[in-house]
């Protein structure tokens, strides 16, 4: 037989043995009551149910909450009107589970995965249970609803004080202006503007149609309004935002509005007033 059909041949086994292989799982979105934004990249879509969620997307949601599901031992619920980055949640059922909260509630269950949610202020770790984090309003605070868990004041850069270290049904709060979290029981407040339905405890959804595989709906690539307040964050994922966003610069109007509000910023400066060098000439 000649080399290339001998090549020809390995090459198409090689192909009907990959096809017939199972797609590796993904994160996906299995409760969406309402279609959510998502930014994905530097474009923003409308996503529902069914549609596969990847590492740094962003979701917002409107007047109704959400969920996703990386395989049934990572759960993460989103309240009304909350915003949230997906740093990492991959359905292996091994790698840490990673979320960053900027506005509203989420409750985040974890089995036998290290799981973190950092919203401006506060950092939530822990190895194997549930938690319920909210950011916004002058407070950031969490409820401890199953497991041990810690959580300690953030600065945008690095943890900023001692850990709290919390049992089950333990609450951590940090006002605005506080120096540090302060524990105990969950204030009446606090549970009283908790999202309903995280009273109950976090599962699968029952019966969602084509997991994974309904694609978003392209809306438009985003305007700076769509991103501002996250690059205007002290999040960890700005560190990322430089990078992502730095093709929308081309959108005058985008650039004009970037400049104005972070033009003088460590990150966007050197992009948006790049020093030009000196030719080393006196004259």
């Amino acid at each position: 037989m000649h080399k290339p059909l001998v090549l020809a041949c390995l090459m198409l086994a090689a192909a009907i043995v990959h096809a017939g292989e199972p797609a590796a799982p993904r994160a996906v979105l299995t409760l969406a009551e309402q279609p959510l934004r998502l930014v994905r990249g530097a474009t923003v879509y409308k996503a529902g149910s069914g549609v596969a969620v990847q590492r740094d997307d962003i979701l917002e949601t409107g007047d109704a909450g959400a969920q996703v599901e990386a395989g049934a031992d990572a759960i993460v619920a989103l309240g009304p009107h909350s915003r949230v980055l997906v740093a990492n949640l991959a359905a292996d059922g091994k790698s840490p589970v990673e979320v960053e909260l900027l506005q509203g509630w989420m409750k985040m269950a974890a089995r036998g995965r290290r799981a973190a949610v950092t919203t401006p202020a506060l950092q939530v770790e822990f190895a194997s249970g549930s938690t319920i984090v909210h950011a916004g309003d002058g407070l950031d605070a969490m409820f401890a609803e199953e497991g041990g868990q810690q959580a300690a004041r953030v600065d945008g850069k690095e943890m900023a004080g001692p850990v709290l270290k919390l049992g089950a049904e333990q609450y951590a709060g940090l006002d605005a202006g506080k120096p540090q979290p302060v524990a105990g029981r969950p204030p009446r407040a606090f549970v009283e503007a908790m999202p309903p339905a995280f009273r109950d405890h976090l599962a699968p959804a029952p019966d969602v149609k084509n997991p994974g595989k309904v694609p978003p709906v392209k809306e438009r690539e985003a305007g700076f309004a769509d991103v501002d307040d996250w690059l205007a964050s002290t999040l960890p994922a700005r560190r990322r935002f430089v990078a992502r966003f730095k093709g929308r610069l081309l959108d005058p109007d985008f650039r004009k509005q970037l400049d104005r509000a972070l033009g003088q910023s460590p990150e966007w400066k050197p992009v948006l007033h790049p020093v030009r060098p000196s030719n080393g000439s006196l004259f």
